[in-house]
């Protein structure tokens, strides 16, 4: 490894921490290199707080005149929440930056052709694909209007989520579910169909004190049911989780108005869309999603949640937890349901795979579309 990329992955690393925190924005990390040294390190903390760039510039004070930064994205060129980060380079002598990732943001973009206006040397295209992966829900939203979508499943070996009787608790052991609940705090959503809240009673919050990143506790997802006609219960557990975020409900346009209201009545976000067949539109949903600040969502079920979610060709990341245990039975439930293909040849292959082992259970995880997502660290 180069130095450059030696900076940059250290700029990468600090960038992490703030995943689940960003959205709608990026997430960033900055480095500010004197005579070969680190004198000052950043990243985005949390949307509307300073950019990676501001804070290393901070830790570095007068170090930063002539000095290197390295950058995991651009720096932004415009008035948004914060003032542009280009003008405080510029202010602070920076000799030359070293960027991974150009912004996808025309908005936003524009900062190194500034930064060459002002005379400062601008290098580009360093680790640019660990750069864009790790921010993969951004660039595919900025492209597509639609948020990144992992979908996750715990299955036995036999490929069920549940008995016959849909019951699931427990399949995977601690360690595994230990490393779900860090995925929620990564996705800006959690997202299941109605069927896993009637029969399941999830909280969909994160519930692992140290999920959240740099010291702090994990930011809450979002919530969200797929529910055609509006069956989700006024007294559910999940209205009265502790330490969980917003709950939204999508419906479809023909549910029971006073269903839909006594929902509202909750506290509920609801998005209604035309359904098909009873069944949601997804992409659609997913849309609506992006339109409020999601840009990652993490499909946890059940089957035919997924299967959906599969079929339409939505799904961006896979995360498969195996368990070393047979259900067995005609009437156990399959792990992707939905109509699937008809040939192997046209059978859905996860890109780059990687298998890990927790504790009893296995963890296979790899991408569905070329929107690859930085897989999981640590």
């Amino acid at each position: 490894m180069g130095e450059h990329e030696s900076f940059m992955e250290e700029a990468l690393r600090l960038a992490r921490q703030g995943r689940g925190w960003t959205s709608p924005n990026p997430v960033a990390g900055a480095v500010v290199v004197q005579g070969g040294k680190i004198v000052g390190r950043g990243w985005h903390r949390e949307f509307g707080g300073p950019h990676a760039e501001v804070l290393a510039l901070g830790e570095a004070r007068q170090s930063a005149r002539g000095a290197v930064m390295y950058c995991t994205l651009e720096p932004c060129n415009h008035t948004g929440k914060t003032p542009p980060c280009v003008k405080a380079l510029i202010r602070a002598g920076i000799a030359k930056v070293v960027l991974g990732a150009k912004d996808p943001n025309p908005v936003a973009a524009g900062g190194a052709t500034a930064l060459r206006a002002a005379g400062i040397t601008v290098s580009t295209g360093v680790c640019e694909e660990q750069c864009r992966k790790q921010n993969a829900p951004f660039f595919k939203y900025i492209a597509t209007g639609l948020p990144l979508v992992t979908v996750k499943w715990a299955m036995s070996a036999d490929g069920k989520i549940a008995t016959a009787r849909r019951d699931s608790k427990w399949i995977t052991q601690a360690e595994a579910r230990a490393l779900v609940h860090r995925l929620r705090a990564q996705h800006d959503a959690v997202l299941v169909g109605i069927g896993t809240v009637l029969s399941d009673a999830p909280l969909l919050n994160c519930r692992l004190a140290d999920a959240g990143g740099g010291g702090r506790a994990a930011k809450q997802p979002r919530r969200v049911i797929l529910d055609t006609f509006a069956r989700t219960p006024v007294d559910a557990p999940l209205w009265t989780a502790q330490d969980a975020g917003p709950v939204i409900v999508a419906c479809g346009d023909g549910a029971p108005r006073e269903r839909v209201a006594a929902l509202r009545a909750k506290g509920a976000d609801i998005i209604q869309c035309a359904a098909e067949q009873d069944r949601l539109p997804m992409k659609e949903v997913l849309a609506a999603l992006g339109k409020r600040g999601v840009l990652s969502v993490l499909v946890e079920g059940g089957g035919e949640t997924l299967g959906a979610v599969v079929d339409a060709g939505l799904a961006d990341m896979a995360y498969v937890f195996v368990a070393p245990t047979v259900i067995g039975g005609r009437g156990g439930i399959p792990a992707v349901g939905g109509t699937g293909v008809s040939r192997m040849a046209e059978a859905h292959a996860l890109r780059g795979s990687s298998v890990h082992t927790l504790g009893q259970d296995v963890l296979m995880c790899g991408a569905l579309s070329s929107w690859e997502y930085e897989r999981l660290q640590g």
